[in-house]
């Protein structure tokens, strides 16, 4: 049998000797195929009693051949491995797993699974190693860099089952992740001498809150590549003595983040657009976030979720045309499987519930998409439209002048109203064109479109001469905002799905498109006189 493997060695006879002098010194029949030099995964596939009859006993003395298979198969654990091939590979382990996921209830295709292993497994590897290449130079020197893993022979030796296990391929890389947390207790007191041997290499590294890390995988391998064999061999017993303490493994699974992506459009002047909260305490029921994503959270149940917009407007603007582009990642979701005949009908069920909101073109893009949303912040262009006040009635020429106006460079020092949150700084922005439309004695609809991250509330009022030029400026007269709604932010993503806001008038999926009388109508601000700016400051960024 021994002539179906792919190893180091040069005759039967040399592999007889080592595997013979491998078992002798604890090691279990995998890491003894390991550091043969096999690496295909069907030899590791067999369970560990049917490794040994197949390569380790014809190789030892019939006489000690019974007794050789009880040692073998005892509770000792394998010098090399920690037991991990041995404890773990094996059938009522594949059990715990398979509890483990059923209790989790995931939806999934396939699975891969991950290991995090013992440092000290690092240890005792390359001391194995470095007694054979003392011991059969010809045979193992520079090889070890082409010993199997102890990940990836696992990987081999229980895929097949788990596979059938769970119904579904192994595969090395998957959305749906089973972890073996592997722990052993003195792993970091026989890694110890090496904090003596080199104490500028290894510092204490924070892991989580109250616990740290001194002995990580990278500075391990690093030290040991570093050290003469010899001076190691010194320090460390090669071939290392059979584990004091058994391994005890942490089994979780999850599932990679899900990205669903759309357009939302509010029709609220009282709304944010994520969770308003300030020294801890709620100051809005309800946000744009909480209202996208009632029903999708739902739906897919994850652990945790993350909401994302594409820039974002004050709690009294409203954002209407196709709407602003946003994306809801989803982490370790419990429900995966979704059509888009599905997705659909989120989006008509999320739609159903509110009349503040809107949302569309609802799909699960990639996490590469998602990048996207976030390119172009400063070169996409917005629309706008503002109602408007001014002390006098405008005149043919006021028009005349704003209709005329084309890319309008303004200087912006930080607004007064964000100042507190916001680094004082003076930005260049850009309005590309603007228009306007008078709608009765001193107040006007003005259209504007801008660069992204223009602060439109005080280029029209100036915020005490802090946006230069504004529209009083222009108009040599005193201006203010009433109402303010975004009519289109202009960038194309996600990919359009659903109609043009024209064709959907009769679903109430629009509810607006910012013409004079809308918008007119729908700010309670819109008195013969204007609440200056000056008298509040709005609670969200600004637009």
């Amino acid at each position: 049998m021994l002539n179906d493997l792919n190893l180091f060695t040069s005759s039967d006879e040399e592999t007889r000797v080592i595997l013979k002098d491998l078992h002798q010194k604890g090691c279990c029949p995998r890491c003894i195929l390991r550091f043969l030099g096999e690496k295909r995964p069907s030899p590791y596939v067999p369970s560990e009693q049917e490794l040994y009859s197949q390569y380790i006993k014809p190789c030892v003395d019939e006489a000690a051949a019974e007794e050789e298979e009880q040692k073998a198969l005892s509770t000792e654990k394998c010098p090399a491995c920690l037991g991990i091939l041995q404890e773990f590979a094996c059938a009522d382990f594949y059990q715990q797993i398979i509890e483990t996921v059923k209790e989790a209830d995931h939806e999934y295709s396939d699975y891969q699974l991950s290991l995090m292993l013992p440092v000290a497994t690092i240890l005792r590897q390359h001391a194995v190693f470095v007694y054979l290449v003392q011991k059969y130079r010809a045979t193992f020197e520079d090889k070890e860099e082409k010993i199997a893993t102890i990940k990836d022979v696992f990987k081999w030796s229980s895929g097949p089952s788990l596979s059938q296990l769970l119904g579904v391929p192994f595969q090395m890389r998957s959305a749906f992740d089973i972890l073996l947390n592997l722990t052993y207790k003195p792993s970091d007191q026989e890694c110890h001498f090496l904090l003596d041997t080199f104490p500028g290499t290894f510092r204490r590294r924070k892991v989580k809150k109250g616990d740290h890390e001194t002995f990580t995988r990278a500075s391990v391998q690093k030290v040991l590549g570093d050290m003469m064999p010899s001076d190691f061999s010194r320090k460390f017993s090669c071939p290392p003595a059979a584990p004091r303490e058994a391994c005890t493994c942490d089994i979780s699974v999850s599932h990679d983040a899900v990205f669903v992506a759309g357009r939302y459009q509010k029709y609220s002047r009282e709304l944010s657009q994520t969770p308003w909260i300030i020294d801890g305490e709620l100051k809005m029921q309800s946000s744009v976030q909480d209202l996208v994503c009632q029903v999708i959270l739902g739906r897919f149940r994850p652990a945790d979720h993350k909401f994302s917009a594409s820039g974002r407007e004050d709690v009294d603007v409203r954002m209407l045309g196709l709407g602003r582009p946003f994306v809801v990642e989803l982490i370790n979701p419990h429900r995966i499987k979704f059509s888009p005949e599905d997705l659909k009908a989120i989006q008509k069920e999320t739609n159903a519930k509110t009349d503040s909101i809107g949302i569309r073109d609802l799909q699960i893009v990639t996490r590469e998409d998602v990048g996207k949303l976030k390119e172009g912040e400063e070169d996409k262009s917005k629309m706008y439209t503002a109602l408007c006040w001014c002390e006098r009635p405008l005149t043919s020429q006021d028009t005349q002048t704003l209709d005329s106006t084309k890319d309008l460079v303004l200087y912006q020092k930080t607004p007064i109203r964000v100042l507190h949150r916001r680094t004082l700084a003076t930005r260049e922005r850009k309005i590309y064109s603007m228009t306007v439309e008078p709608v009765n004695g001193l107040q006007f609809n003005l259209h504007l479109s801008t660069q992204a991250g223009t602060y439109v509330k005080e280029f029209v009022h100036g915020d005490f001469g802090r946006t230069q030029p504004n529209l009083r400026t222009l108009l040599g007269a005193d201006c203010d905002i009433l109402a303010l709604d975004v009519t289109a932010v202009n960038i194309d993503w996600p990919p359009r799905i659903d109609p043009a806001p024209e064709d959907e008038a009769e679903s109430g999926i629009v509810q607006g498109t910012g013409t004079s009388g809308e918008l007119s109508q729908s700010c309670s601000m819109a008195q013969n006189q204007p609440q200056s700016h000056r008298e509040t400051e709005a609670p969200s960024v600004a637009v």
